[in-house]
């Protein structure tokens, strides 16, 4: 867990008065997930709990990983284990994690199997299952994974209790309801069924379509989804969500797991922040949470130049309704909570400073110290085009000037658009919501690139090959791309976002001495007005 220093402290007394902060301290040396463990007279293994024991199948013996954390204790198989911690990943190999709850959040767990409650300590057991085939890519080391995973039912039925009060699982089962992942041999018992939720829970009946609920599945998408991929593609993800929004993404998962999204598109907003040293912090707010432990709000941050990546929740807890839970996912999958506040009042007047203010508690569990500065504001895929800004007196053409002073150029626009500015950007013509796609943007460097057409193929085609990875769907490169009356080198980029496919069309030009690059992106299908827009663009641009 990250741990505020002194130093941290004592600014956030000073910077955010309305924290209700708590520094937790390390845990006791004796905890509930301390254990022994032996070999029985038959070869089985057995791991001795507080208040149960684990039994594990003889030929387990020298195949197992085990790594006892804050909140459970966590089964690897070894072989797999081992050759993905040769590649820095840590949880490869995962067999199921045994955790404890005092109440009944473990329940919107993807994939989970139900052990007992005790009443001596009011705590409910229970076995956490992998959501994706975590066995290393070997055939030898995928097949000993399979007979492992097969043979976790072993280890639930053979469960033993300490306290005579014991309730063991009584064996009932539901199926588990997909999700949407891969079929693989994770998730499946011997007899090839899905993996159970067995033991009675006190939970309300499931959905008849798959067995989700529509909680269970935000659990999915807030706690497991969206970290997962953050980690794995940052700057496709960040995109995504500055232009589309996150909706479109929560729409498609409820959809796909036979659930109804639910919560109206408005329930969702973005705020972003920058701060001194450059990070992003990108504040999403999700629909108001009535269960424990769905989301108020999720946090990115990142800077690719201090290799910052890190995904923060603010979570509703239901043992106290006025404080939410400050909380991170590891890149290695590992929940932390951080601190804790005050739950938001957004009928506040200073509701925008709260949000601004828990931002800032967020930074600080990454050490970025120093003012964040709110960059936009907006709802997300939920209103319809702004009213657009009159840019300035329309030409006898019906375009309007748009004269950006810090590059010095200006181009001309249909005056119904919106547009800005921003270092680093140039300027963006929003053609139909501002801060959203589809839009052009048209940037002139210091620089000169005399082969753009080499340089499309040798320095910007690599670059979104990297930043999009297998999201990357297509990509051409043109010599000659005819656009504005002229003939340009350009290069045509279809990737995925978001349950979308969007083209960007990157072109690039030269006054003599600097080079100007155009780019255009909107969803595929979609883009006529955009093209137009380019058109106009690269037909009317003027250096000063």
């Amino acid at each position: 867990m990250k741990r505020l220093t002194a130093l941290c402290i004592a600014l956030i007394l000073f910077i955010t008065p309305v924290f209700s902060m708590q520094v937790f301290a390390e845990p006791e040396p004796r905890s509930m997930f301390d254990y022994t463990d032996d070999i029985l007279e038959d070869g089985s293994l057995i791991y001795y709990f507080e208040e149960l024991s684990l039994r594990m199948p003889a030929d387990w013996r020298g195949k197992l990983t085990v790594v006892q954390h804050q909140s459970g204790v966590s089964f690897y198989q070894k072989a797999s284990n081992d050759k993905y911690r040769e590649e820095d990943i840590w949880t490869g190999g995962f067999l199921f994690q045994l955790g404890a709850s005092v109440n009944q959040s473990f329940t919107y767990l993807p994939s989970f199997r139900y052990l007992g409650f005790s009443e001596q300590s009011a705590m409910n057991y229970y076995l956490r299952l992998p959501t994706d085939y975590p066995a290393y890519n070997d055939p030898e080391i995928r097949a000993e994974y399979d007979k492992m995973f097969s043979q976790i039912d072993y280890v639930v039925e053979n469960v033993e209790f300490y306290s005579a009060n014991a309730r063991p699982s009584s064996g009932d089962s539901n199926p588990e309801p997909s999700t949407g992942s891969d079929a693989s041999s994770a998730g499946k018992t011997a007899g090839g069924t899905d993996s159970s939720t067995g033991g009675t829970t006190g939970q309300d009946s499931k959905t008849e379509s798959t067995g989700w609920k529509p909680s269970q599945v935000r659990y999915f998408f807030e706690h497991k989804m969206l970290p997962r991929y953050f980690y794995e593609k940052p700057e496709a993800l960040l995109d995504g969500v500055r232009n589309v929004g996150i909706y479109p993404l929560w729409e498609a998962v409820s959809k796909e797991n036979g659930t109804d999204p639910f919560y109206p598109k408005q329930d969702y907003s973005t705020h972003y922040y920058k701060a001194e040293d450059g990070t992003q912090i990108v504040q999403v707010e999700m629909p108001q949470p009535d269960e424990e432990p769905l989301c108020y709000r999720i946090y990115f941050v990142y800077n690719p130049d201090k290799d910052i990546a890190a995904y923060y929740t603010a979570e509703c807890s239901s043992l106290a309704p006025d404080i939410c839970f400050i909380c991170n996912w590891s890149r290695e999958g590992e929940h932390e909570l951080c601190g804790s506040r005050d739950v938001l009042d957004k009928k506040d007047s200073k509701y925008a400073d709260a949000l601004l203010e828990e931002a800032k508690l967020v930074a600080l569990q990454e050490y970025i110290t120093g003012e964040l500065t709110p960059e936009e504001v907006s709802p997300q895929n939920t209103q319809e085009p702004d009213e657009k800004k009159d840019s300035g007196k329309t030409s006898d053409a019906g375009l309007a000037p748009i004269e950006c002073k810090e590059q010095g150029f200006s181009i001309m626009a249909d005056p119904a658009y919106s547009w800005d500015y921003k270092d680093g950007t140039g300027i963006t013509v929003y053609t139909e919501s501002e801060g959203r796609i589809p839009y052009v943007i048209v940037y002139q460097g210091e620089d000169l690139i005399v082969e753009a057409f080499e340089y499309i193929k040798e320095q910007y085609t690599p670059h979104m090959q990297q930043s999009y990875g297998s999201d990357l769907v297509s990509y051409t490169e043109y010599e000659d791309y005819e656009i504005g009356g002229r003939k340009l080198p350009a290069g045509l980029y279809t990737y995925r976002l978001q349950g979308y496919l969007v083209d960007m069309l990157r072109i690039y030009d030269s006054t003599g001495k600097r080079t100007v690059a155009y780019t255009a992106k909107y969803i595929q299908g979609q883009g006529e007005e955009t093209l137009k827009a380019l058109d106009n663009a690269v037909r009317s641009f003027k250096a000063e």
